[in-house]
């Protein structure tokens, strides 16, 4: 049975005199136990076609009806309260509020869709995703991979009959997007639906059918077969292992409060890394990734008596944004300013007219996005917006960039030209490399990998440079 209708929907955004037609006629179906993949470039219009089916904006033309009701040119309040009914909905990213614990993040959308015993159910979606120990925490203590698995669990908080998600698992280790497929699979057997906007190829292999989506046209649908996976790029980091120390922790150690509990992210970590290196963080989700990059960037504090030193440093100048960079897991674009006034932030920041920065506009056009230079991020794909963060972390010309998942939220060919570009760019400027991944095709391109395992790490080097 025919759960939701999308019929000929057209999307317009207007940038000055320039007209860009994110949706052109794009039409789907979903029926009621189907889980359905949504795939395209970034930029190709997915989040446009999700946000109209949803009823999170309007299309210029064209109707959705979802259970038979219609969604498309009604006030607000009846396309909340029809959304409320039938679509729990996922975001790329801000499915929680920050003030609020996991628990009472799903308490508000249970209260919201009227439900009674909400203590129980709360407990049973906890259990689902994997997060009964966090039910405290706060969502600005959660790593990529819980903060997914939370707001999955706020999305099928009064269990709707189709949900619709936006790269669920762009940020998440591979045991992480097993259990967000399987949670899928159980759904579907009861009779659900599911319409998933993605670049994974385990969501698309398992999916029932497969739409495409070119230029904000629906162009086919299919049974997925399986492909490769990003495609390698050539090494371009310097290999300069005797390089001097650029950073070095002893003993570093950080912990965390959740309510009257308290975790440890970061356990007993030596390391040190040198000018020149490139290295890959990897680990499941909530292992201490992000903890440490944030470390490493002077972010937050280590525990004592642990210590964290920047030793290969200009102790004259800020670490950041002068001497370190960073890429987060969200692109953290300021909305109020155009794609090039977002880049030039840190050079304003850094207060200096200094010959060794970049050139902004260079800086965008070896990223392949000169085009985007006046669009506001709103206007802009999630991969898009991700190269304006690579570019803002670049123009200063860093000594250390630190990337936490810089290709999360790309698909396999966008990917594979923003890693290409960031290797290049990064050896271009001399500068040391650290980026936390889940995808083995950036982890492989780097000197050395760091396992991390519960607050643990464990170097080696990638087996090829070994050989």
């Amino acid at each position: 049975m025919t759960l939701l209708v999308a019929d000929d929907l057209y999307r317009f955004f207007h940038v000055g005199e320039t007209e860009v037609r994110a949706l052109r006629g794009a039409s789907l179906r979903v029926d009621r136990g189907e889980t359905v993949a949504l795939v395209g470039a970034s930029g190709s219009g997915k989040s446009t076609l999700m946000a109209c089916i949803a009823g999170l904006d309007d299309p210029d033309g064209g109707l959705v009806t979802i259970d038979g009701e219609c969604m498309t040119r009604h006030a607000e309040d009846e396309r909340a309260a029809l959304r409320g009914r039938c679509i729990g909905f996922l975001a790329q990213s801000r499915n929680l509020f920050g003030h609020l614990s996991v628990s009472e993040n799903i308490r508000l959308q249970l209260e919201l869709g009227g439900a009674k015993d909400s203590e129980k159910r709360i407990g049973e979606l906890l259990s689902l995703v994997g997060l009964s120990e966090r039910r405290h925490a706060r969502p600005q203590t959660l790593s990529g991979g819980e903060a997914a698995r939370a707001g999955l669990a706020v999305a099928l908080a009064n269990d709707p009959p189709l949900l619709m998600a936006d790269e669920p698992t762009a940020e998440v280790d591979s045991e992480t997007e097993r259990m967000i497929l399987d949670v899928l699979e159980m759904r579907r057997r009861d009779g659900a639906a599911a319409l998933i906007a993605t670049h994974s190829q385990a969501i698309a292999a398992q999916a029932t059918r497969i739409v495409r989506i070119v230029d904000g046209r629906i162009i086919a649908a299919d049974v997925l077969a399986a492909t490769d996976g990003v495609p390698k790029v050539n090494r371009s980091i310097r290999e300069q292992r005797d390089g001097a120390i650029l950073v070095a922790a002893h003993d570093l150690s950080r912990s965390f409060a959740s309510g009257d509990r308290s975790f440890r992210a970061i356990s007993s970590v030596d390391f040190s890394i040198r000018a020149g290196q490139s290295i890959a963080l990897v680990g499941r989700s909530g292992s201490g990734k992000s903890t440490l990059l944030n470390l490493m960037a002077g972010l937050v504090d280590a525990d004592q008596p642990g210590s964290m030193s920047w030793p290969g440093f200009d102790e004259s100048r800020p670490l950041r944004p002068q001497q370190i960079a960073m890429v987060f897991q969200a692109p953290s674009l300021i909305p109020a300013l155009s794609v090039i006034e977002n880049v030039r932030l840190p050079l304003e920041l850094a207060g200096s007219n200094s010959v060794d920065f970049l050139d902004p506009m260079q800086v965008l056009h070896s990223l392949s996005i000169s085009d985007l230079a006046e669009k506001l991020p709103d206007q802009l794909s999630g991969g898009q917006m991700q190269r304006v963060a690579i570019a803002r972390a670049l123009v200063t010309r860093p000594k250390l960039l630190l990337a936490d998942e810089p290709t999360g939220q790309l698909d396999r060919a966008t990917a594979h030209e923003v890693v290409g570009a960031l290797l290049k760019a990064v050896a271009a400027i001399g500068a040391t490399l650290v980026v936390a991944t889940h995808d083995q095709a950036v982890a492989v391109e780097m000197e050395e990998q760091w396992t991390i395992e519960r607050g643990r790490v464990a170097v080696s080097p990638n087996e090829r440079d070994a050989a």
